[in-house]
């Protein structure tokens, strides 16, 4: 066995030592040779793995990353391709609305979500100035505004992509005979007509840059499942910033909201959308549209006709005459009453803030009798705002078309007050 693994001898040198020899594979230092070499190889396909790795991961990141920017702007919208919507609307064939600003269209994704989808017309401002404007309507958050999701800014193409409203605009629920469907309650119109203040007093005083609305109507105040009110169309008109001293800017407007500053040449600010609002308040508690041709003369105009009959203590012919009013509402409904009156003032300084308005609906501040006017002293626009009432509802234009827009000439924007 010894032999097999080497030998011992004498040494030669006649000493007592010993020489061994120890038997050694060749084919073993082949194998040694060849391991550290396959070693060495095996280093180097895992660092090129490695950095192939990393290099690729760092072009799949930049792409996603590039992706993420084209895709989205301030505000976390999407930035969607008019092909897209297109495919979502079918090609634009749902209409579910129209208004001052364009038409809007059913929108559907692949996974059932609904979309209200805006395409703006006549939008003369190109795409950067577009998604500027865009990007502030999208950093405003509030539950009684509509929430833009995303918006087309393709060629020609500008299209806005809203939240889906399940209940549709206002005016088909306080427009409408108890016939024809389900009446609202006061205390549902009064949590519209709250929730519609908080969405006005927010985009006036707590935005960054304050937003004018300029066409408060019932077309642009959309409810939910819950019917709970969120004011639509918003950012639409010029918006201004809190330091500008004032712009000029074409707004559109609709008739029997306007107020008498459009006509006056007087500064725009955000008391004109406390007149508007007004309007919409008194239509909510009457159940009636601002002018009725209809009805007699002397109460056609409905805002006129309010002032009457608040003067002479006849609150109850002012309220929707099929609304069940109890004991425990008729404090409210009358507050209602003062509030719409003290908006409609002529004088946009005699106007409360949509803040306050907020508070004397909720009954945190008094709601006192608002000015009256006289035969002395009567209203000095009463006569045009019954001919821009009338004019939306005369002969060739229907009630369905009553919410119908006009362009309003260039008018001043008020700084903040």
């Amino acid at each position: 066995m010894f032999d097999q693994l080497g030998s011992l001898n004498r040494a030669l040198d006649g000493s007592l030592g010993y020489t061994s020899y120890m038997k050694i594979s060749t084919s073993s230092l082949r194998s040694n040779v060849s391991g550290g070499s396959g070693r060495k190889e095996a280093v180097v396909i895992v660092i090129i793995a490695v950095t192939t790795l990393i290099i690729v991961a760092g072009l799949i990141y930049s792409g996603i990353w590039y992706h993420f920017k084209r895709k989205r702007i301030t505000g976390l919208l999407n930035d969607s391709s008019e092909e897209d919507l297109s495919i979502a609307t079918k090609k634009f064939t749902t209409k579910i609305g129209q208004g001052g600003f364009g038409s809007v269209y059913l929108g559907l994704l692949p996974d059932g979500t609904q979309l209200a989808v805006k395409k703006l017309e006549s939008v003369g401002q190109g795409k950067k100035e577009f998604k500027a404007e865009v990007s502030i309507i999208g950093s405003v958050h509030h539950m009684n505004l509509v929430k833009l999701k995303g918006f087309c800014a393709e060629g020609f193409h500008r299209l806005l992509v809203y939240e889906f409203m399940a209940n549709g605009s206002l005016d088909r629920w306080i427009f409408k005979s108890p016939k024809e469907g389900l009446l609202l309650d006061w205390n549902t119109r009064f949590s519209i007509a709250l929730g519609t203040a908080k969405g006005l007093a927010y985009l006036h005083e707590e935005c960054e840059a304050k937003i004018v609305h300029c066409d408060i109507k019932p077309q642009n105040v959309l409810l939910d499942e819950n019917f709970t009110a969120k004011v639509s169309d918003f950012g639409l008109a010029k918006l201004m910033n809190r330091e500008d001293s004032g712009v000029y800017t074409m707004v559109r407007g609709t008739r029997g909201y306007l107020a008498p500053e459009w006509i006056s040449n007087q500064p725009i600010s955000e008391k004109s959308d406390v007149y508007s609002y007004g309007i919409l308040l008194l239509e909510i508690i009457g159940g009636r549209r601002n002018y009725e041709s209809e009805e007699s003369s002397h109460k056609s105009h409905f805002p006129s006709y309010s002032f009457k009959m608040f003067e002479e203590g006849k609150v109850r012919d002012i309220i929707d005459p099929n609304l069940e009013i109890n004991d425990h509402e008729d404090g409210s409904v009358v507050d209602a009453i003062k509030v719409a009156l003290w908006c409609i003032q002529d004088e946009m300084q005699v106007r409360p803030s949509m803040s306050r308005v907020v508070q004397m609906l909720e009954g945190i501040s008094d709601v006192p009798d608002p000015p009256m006017p006289s035969e002395s002293c009567p209203r000095p626009y009463t006569n045009y705002l019954r001919w821009s009432s009338r004019e939306s509802t005369s002969s060739g234009v229907s009630n369905r078309n009553y919410d119908s827009s006009t362009f309003v000439s260039d008018s001043q924007l008020s700084g903040p007050r």
